[in-house]
């Protein structure tokens, strides 16, 4: 059964046919030369973890173990072209240029703080420009905070407007309803025209409103 290669593994496996076309491979001890074509497709589906052969541990790490070869330049293509030796230095660079790099940077801080010793008119125009922000930066803090109190007491003072507004005008409902209960023409309310109408014995007065048992009450 043919396993799908990604574009890594069909690299690697170019790279290994590569070797094979140019007599650079070798066997896995190194003895002697790959002349067989099917034994260098053998060797090149190992080292991209494509062999059908192998378990999907094996393939996986076969494939690992070839991607960090190639990254260290340990390839029979790098050895024989020479791109060994270019490959380490990208992988880990040599101390004398690590060195010569911290040397620069130190010279460069040196430089700098010379250069400001030097400059005390900047300084003190830093200094000063730092203050002026500073102060530019407290009294806008200042302003707003007073914006914001002066917005919160404006709130309250009207939360309160209204509420007061709404007592006022509950109370006038309530004491409307009241005055209208109580009012007739003869001062009594629906309760005492009920209780007179059925002491009278009038009929049909469960369903009569009050003005019907007033109008009843005049016969």
């Amino acid at each position: 059964m043919a396993i799908h290669q990604t574009p890594s593994q069909r690299k690697t496996v170019k790279r290994v046919m590569h070797e094979y076309k140019h007599g650079e491979l070798k066997t896995a001890r190194g003895s002697r030369k790959v002349k067989n074509p099917k034994q260098a497709i053998a060797i090149a589906l190992s080292e991209a973890g494509a062999s059908k052969y192998d378990t999907p541990q094996e393939r996986a790490h076969n494939l690992r173990r070839t991607k960090a070869k190639e990254k260290r330049g340990e390839t029979y293509q790098a050895a024989t072209e020479g791109r060994a030796r270019a490959a380490r230095t990208l992988a880990s660079p040599s101390k004398s240029a690590t060195k010569s790099t911290r040397r620069t940077s130190a010279r460069k801080s040196a430089a700098t703080k010379s250069a400001a010793s030097k400059s005390g008119t900047g300084k003190s125009a830093g200094t000063t420009q730092r203050k002026s922000a500073g102060a530019t930066q407290r009294k806008s803090a200042r302003a707003s905070a007073a914006r914001s109190a002066t917005r919160t007491t404006a709130r309250k003072s009207a939360s309160k407007t209204t509420a007061r507004k709404s007592t006022a005008r509950t109370t006038a409902r309530k004491s409307a309803t009241r005055a209208t209960a109580r009012r007739s023409d003869n001062g009594k309310t629906r309760t005492e025209l009920y209780a007179e109408a059925s002491r009278r014995k009038i009929v049909g007065r469960s369903k009569m409103t009050k003005q019907q048992l007033e109008r009843a009450l005049r016969v």
